[in-house]
């Protein structure tokens, strides 16, 4: 009973110490071209697909606001 309640006590502090989180500006550091570059993608994308920009939207809406 014991190691069960040491191991559950390693995984919360475990869990505790874990982040993995990007913060917004991550990619600015990192690799500053990115969102120029995503932008100019998107955009060549929209402009050689009409329904791509409503598929990005769903993507997008499935992808992030449902969870």
């Amino acid at each position: 009973m014991a190691s069960c309640y040491s191991l559950i006590l390693l995984a919360l502090t475990v869990v505790g110490c874990a982040s993995g989180q990007l913060s917004p500006g991550f990619y600015n550091r990192v690799c500053p071209q990115a969102l120029p570059t995503i932008s100019r993608m998107v955009a060549a994308a929209v402009r050689s697909e009409a329904r791509m920009g409503a598929s990005l939207l769903r993507l997008h809406f499935h992808d992030c606001f449902v969870n």
